[in-house]
């Protein structure tokens, strides 16, 4: 089960490094390093994204958070060009007691829906069980996909940002 999450995130990075301004070409951000959203302002976008996307599900699953995801990360790869010392927030629920025969339905839903919101959808695997987009107005990404043992994880991750909305003090003059 692990290794679908993996993959999901690891596609959204991906993706990430493809977007215009990322890692593989683009201009810089003159305003990578000016204030962020917070982390608690991130988190609660995080829940907003993940709530609502839950809310459209017929049936509705159980939620099971994914313990590893309450981990923050380090922004290794800004899109941005900003700074590597910002963070990066994600959480990946499980979504159980979903029938494995509503599996590309639900997955049908989320994407009408998203779409609905005005979020971007970047990719879709060809068996329609792994999505993957992108937040709109801020950017965050959203997936949804196939686990082992025929479960979703539903993941949203925010795009980079200081801990407290700005940028810390250098230690170095």
């Amino acid at each position: 089960m692990f290794r679908s999450v993996r993959l999901i995130i690891a596609a959204a990075v991906l993706v990430a490094g493809c977007a215009p301004g990322g890692a593989l070409g683009g201009a810089m951000n003159a305003s990578a390093d000016k204030p962020t959203i917070t982390k608690a302002q991130a988190l609660a976008r995080i829940e907003q994204l993940i709530n609502g996307t839950v809310a459209i599900m017929h049936p509705k699953p159980e939620l099971e958070l994914h313990q590893p995801s309450l981990n923050d990360s380090l922004c290794l790869d800004p899109v941005d060009g900003g700074s590597e010392d910002r963070l990066i927030i994600n959480r990946t629920y499980y979504l159980r007691g979903l029938p494995k025969e509503s599996l590309k339905k639900v997955i049908a839903e989320v994407k009408a829906y998203w779409q609905s919101q005005g979020h971007y959808i970047e990719a879709q695997s060809d068996n329609g069980l792994q999505l993957y987009g992108r937040s709109r107005p801020d950017d965050f990404f959203i997936t949804i996909g196939w686990t082992e043992g025929d479960v979703l994880s539903l993941s949203s991750t925010s795009t980079c940002l200081w801990p407290n909305g700005t940028p810390e003090p250098s230690s170095t003059p």
